[in-house]
């Protein structure tokens, strides 16, 4: 069943309900109500005239049966029944004597007494209201009333309340009915303009499945949940399309940068297998050449891995000196290069993952070594969380300074030296990582200043 079903029919439930309710409510104290006024026309006309009948005498006590009925009365029949008294169809009466018989009443209808009006026919005095079927068919609503000589029984017909409860029976079904229907439909709609928004998200779900199209256009209004469905649904293509772009790149620019060493590989090995007779210290450069490019290869594929992993370490951020990962990455570079490192930092700390950190501080390093060819130290500042290496070298072209952190990117001067063009990526997404960014300018007096910012901490 479709969502749009689902809420029509529960709107259309809803009204149902609500229809039954309020109707039964209405029916019943509809109903309550008549008979409480029939139970008061009853009492009254009752209690009103004591043992009297409507526009007729007293009933004189004679020898006999016991009741004897004066003049002025209603007509009678040979046994002293009455036709219909008060001219009104509608009542009845019934004349019990001590023992709970008929002694007289409306003719063609008599009530078969109970138990209660027995007794208080015998004890001769009481009043007793119930709902009777009479001999003629039809329920009547009785009213007896005793004394020391009869009790008098006034019923009144029922049958027009049940024809105006019936007629409203019918009244509230109609309604009821109307009510549902146009629950249904008012449900159908609002559900149809509802769900819309749902339609095309799931129709534009579909084409992303089938298609592993990210370009999608979706289409989101409204500040509702739908609204706001279909603002995080567009984010979210948006984002899966920048990371096939990326990811795309990635493998474009790792194909081209692994191709030169590749190629070197296979030029050497082909030199050695058709000249098997070099000379020793041609066929030692030739495995020395090799050696370097089987490093360069082994180490652009794990900075490979690394930049497409999107994650280097599982090690937890935790706060620590700057100063710690600076002085830990300028001895492990310096020792491995031969170059004097100067490193001046404060007591700041940041939140961050060692390892990561050291890494990204040590390709920083490795960069401003491999670029700066004379013999002046490096200076490596960690101030405030902002690191910055500064080398002596030629610095960094304007028209660059803005790409030196892509992926693969190297300058025209730098396509001679040696590395993969991603250490400086990996300082970016480092950096990125632990809520910082990257910087690159160059420095007035010459030489490139490269490094990061990371948010301080308390202690």
């Amino acid at each position: 069943m479709s969502l749009r079903a689902k809420l029509a029919l529960v709107l259309a439930s809803l009204a149902a309900l609500a229809a039954m309710s309020v109707g039964w409510l209405s029916y019943d104290a509809t109903s309550d109500r008549m008979l409480s006024e029939i139970d008061n026309t009853l009492r009254n006309a009752n209690d009103a005239r004591g043992n009297r009948l409507p526009g007729e005498g007293a009933f004189p006590v004679v020898p006999g049966n016991g009741v004897g009925v004066g003049g002025g009365g209603p007509p009678e029949t040979p046994n002293g029944d009455t036709i219909r008294p008060f001219g009104i169809e509608q009542f009845v009466t019934q004349i019990l004597g001590r023992d709970g018989r008929r002694v007289r009443g409306t003719v063609d209808v008599s009530f078969q007494p109970d138990a209660d009006e027995i007794r208080i026919a015998a004890i001769g005095k009481g009043s007793v209201l119930r709902t009777v079927t009479a001999s003629d068919g039809h329920e009547y609503r009785v009213y007896s009333r005793a004394n020391e000589l009869v009790t008098f029984q006034l019923g009144r017909d029922l049958s027009e309340m049940e024809r105006v409860l019936d007629d409203l029976r019918t009244r509230i079904l109609l309604v009821g009915s109307i009510a549902v229907g146009l629950a249904a439909v008012a449900g159908w709609l609002f559900a149809r303009g509802l769900t819309k928004s749902l339609r095309k998200l799931t129709d534009a779900a579909g084409e992303v499945s089938t298609t592993g199209r990210l370009d999608i256009d979706v289409t989101a209004n409204g500040r509702d949940e739908v609204g706001r469905l279909g603002t995080a649904f567009s984010s979210m293509l948006g984002a899966l399309s920048r990371s096939r772009e990326q990811q795309q790149r990635l493998v474009q620019d790792a194909g081209h940068e692994l191709r030169t060493p590749l190629t070197s590989l296979r030029t050497n090995v082909d030199v050695l297998r058709r000249h098997t007779d070099l000379p020793s210290d041609t066929r030692s450069k030739v495995l020395d050449d090799l050696d370097t490019e089987v490093a360069e290869l082994s180490a652009l594929v794990e900075e490979v891995v690394a930049v497409g992993s999107g994650r280097s370490s599982d090690e937890v951020s935790r706060p620590m000196p700057l100063a710690d990962a600076v002085h830990a990455a300028a001895e492990r570079v310096g020792r491995r290069t031969g170059r004097t490192i100067t490193v001046d930092a404060d007591g700041s700390r940041v939140l961050a993952q060692r390892l990561l950190l050291e890494r990204a501080i040590t390709n920083l390093l490795d960069n401003a070594a491999k670029f700066d060819p004379t013999d002046v130290p490096i200076e490596v500042s960690a101030l405030e969380g902002r690191v910055a290496v500064r080398d002596h070298g030629p610095g960094i072209e304007p028209a660059d300074l803005d790409r030196v952190f892509d992926r693969f990117f190297r300058s025209v001067e730098a396509r001679s030296q040696p590395g993969s063009g991603l250490g400086l990526s990996i300082v970016t997404e480092v950096a990125g990582a632990h809520g910082g960014s990257t910087f690159a300018d160059n420095h007035p007096d010459g030489g490139a200043v490269v490094g990061f910012v990371l948010p301080v901490v308390s202690e």
